[in-house]
């Protein structure tokens, strides 16, 4: 609409002077523009002819006084030096000062500094501004350094502007010139006092700074200039380590021609080398090795490049770059890894079988004696499980907790894994560092299929495990009738006490799994039975409150004056309860 109101009114001569006088000034700033800056407009623009021009300028006047100032420099002609010398004139009519208060004249400084609107930052600079304090955000010379407008910054910096000084955003204006790129302005920073090798609020340095944004230029007129190759910034970083995060291979190749240190690491930072095989880097990781990378060296992260290479899918041709320079396939680094175990957990192929083939051990363990094959199993990529199977990978072979990749493969519910492990003679009926079996870690899990194929292979269906269960209580536990059901088939003993001496019927009684009470009671369970924790099936139905599995029960002949191991009959447990329906069905 203001669009079709702009073309509708603003092109009738008539109506120029209203709108100028009555116009929002928000209208003024974005859809007018000077017939005499003679510039291309848009199609909605109101032009102001010249004869209205004075119109124009007494409008801006009257907002200037009005204390509008922001305002009028969000003008969009403001970018036409025509227009602002112009606006200049205005601002140099106005005789009163006080319509600029201290916010809006930082506001203005800043605005013009990194706009490049030298006459006006000339002007307002020249009103006894203090260049050096209470802006909040950019300081003027930091302004104009993000800016690139170099005469400014000369301006500035003749008015007695503190070149190292670090603004409200934490920059000092090297770092800002050089992450920009302006190097006439870094060269005019360091003449007149600029300190090279200043760390800003940001933990940076000028030379890191212009390494990050790969500025070969900047980076040697810095260095030539006294910036110190291998200095540290406040993030722990070198001038090399942030030219290989920047990808840049000219930098690097200069600061290494100028010093650079290739295997210099600082405090818990990665060497280059390491650095640049984790991101995938070849041309910058065999620049590297050709200047002396240490291709076994173990970085404060505590990872060789090799493994960190083996970390990245696609790093094939660094792996083989390593490996052809010395690369210790089978070295563990410092956190426990090994290349064919990292190779592994990222699931890729083609690395497994190249470490494979140029030695790598496949049943070597790391710190936490885990295996390629654990590791595979974990990741759940059966190319590679075959692969390190048929490279002599020990099915049984178990890692620091005890677990083998059957148990790994069954707990991630990969029931084709798991067919593979058993085929190629994975033992079912091995345990792990929690006495759990296979078998029961299934049915804890509820996966039939799985469950299925252990029975099928000959899983012990009565073993009990380290947490005191068999598989029919863990089925219980986990309330997976078909598991029951199951397993009571394939010969589970229904009425078998768990290492806690608890009966399946019990567990499932005290879960409140009526159809699974129903089912093992159907198979043969003692309704009356008292485990090993002194309880009745129907006295524990009554402590749960559950009314549905008391009648259950009652109706299979439980016994409903049965003394528990407490001396409570199930009526005294209703009581205790207060469950008045649970009393009524013991009664009648």
């Amino acid at each position: 609409m203001l669009d079709f109101l702009c073309y509708y009114f603003g092109n009738k001569d008539a109506l120029v002077r209203s709108i100028l006088r009555y116009a929002y000034i928000e209208v003024v700033n974005e859809r007018t523009q000077l017939e005499s800056i003679n510039e291309q407009f848009g199609k909605y623009t109101i032009i102001i002819s010249r004869k209205y021009e004075h119109d124009y300028f007494e409008r801006i006047k009257h907002d200037l006084q009005r204390g509008k100032v922001n305002q009028c420099f969000c003008n969009a002609q403001m970018k036409l030096e025509k227009y602002r010398v112009s606006f200049l004139k205005v601002l140099k009519s106005i005789e009163n000062d006080h319509i600029f208060d201290q916010h809006t004249l930082q506001d203005i400084i800043i605005t013009s500094c990194f706009r490049g609107y030298y006459n006006i930052a000339m002007y307002f600079i020249s009103k006894d501004v203090d260049l050096n304090k209470g802006f909040s955000h950019y300081t003027p010379l930091t302004a104009a350094c993000n800016g690139g407008n170099e005469e400014i910054v000369q301006l500035i910096i003749d008015k007695g502007c503190d070149v190292n000084q670090v603004d409200g955003m934490l920059d000092t204006s090297l770092t800002a010139a050089c992450k920009r790129g302006y190097k006439k302005i870094v060269q005019l920073l360091i003449d007149n006092g600029g300190d090279i090798n200043q760390v800003n609020g940001m933990l940076e340095i000028p030379l890191t700074s212009a390494c990050s944004y790969g500025n070969d230029k900047i980076v040697k007129f810095l260095i030539d200039k006294g910036g110190i190759v291998n200095q540290v910034d406040g993030m722990g970083h070198t001038p090399l380590i942030t030219a290989c995060r920047g990808e840049n291979e000219k930098t690097v190749q200069l600061l290494i021609d100028k010093g650079s240190d290739v295997n210099q690491i600082i405090d818990m930072r990665e060497t280059p080398l390491t650095d640049g095989c984790r991101r995938g880097k070849e041309k910058i990781v065999q620049l590297l090795i050709d200047k002396g990378g240490v291709v076994n060296q173990v970085g404060g992260f505590k990872e060789t490049p090799l493994t960190a290479a083996c970390k990245k899918r696609g790093n094939e041709k660094i792996i083989q770059l390593l490996i052809g320079n010395g690369g210790d396939i089978n070295q563990c680094d410092d956190i426990g890894d090994t290349p064919l175990k990292a190779a592994c957990e990222i699931g890729n192929e083609k690395m497994v079988q190249l470490l494979i083939e140029k030695g790598g051990d496949v049943n070597q363990v790391d710190c936490f004696r885990e295996t390629p094959l654990t590791a595979a199993c974990k990741r759940g990529n059966e190319k590679i499980i075959h692969l390190l199977i048929d490279k002599k990978g020990d099915i049984n072979q178990a890692d620091g907790m005890r677990r083998t990749p059957l148990t790994v493969a069954c707990m991630r519910e990969n029931v084709n894994i798991v067919q593979l492990l058993i085929d190629k003679g994975g033992n079912i009926n091995q345990v792990d560092g929690m006495s759990e079996t296979l078998l029961i870690a299934a049915c804890g899990i509820g996966n039939e299929k799985i469950v299925q194929s252990l029975i099928d292979k000959g899983g012990d269906l009565n073993k009990v495990n380290g947490m005191s269960e068999t598989p029919l209580t863990a089925a219980c536990k986990r309330g997976n009738e078909k598991i029951l059901r199951l397993l009571i088939d394939n010969g589970c003993k229904v009425n078998q006490m768990d290492g806690m001496r608890r009966t399946p019927l019990t567990v499932a009684c005290h879960n409140g799994y009526e159809e699974m009470a129903q089912l093992i009671i159907d198979k043969g369970g003692d309704v009356n039975q008292i485990d090993g924790m002194r309880e009745t099936p129907l006295t524990v139905a009554c402590e749960r409150k559950n009314e549905k599995i008391v009648q259950l029960l009652i109706d299979n002949g439980g016994d409903v004056n049965q003394v528990n191991g407490m001396r409570d009959t199930p009526m005294t447990a209703a009581c205790k309860r207060g469950n008045e329906k649970i009393l009524h069905i013991l009664i009648t």
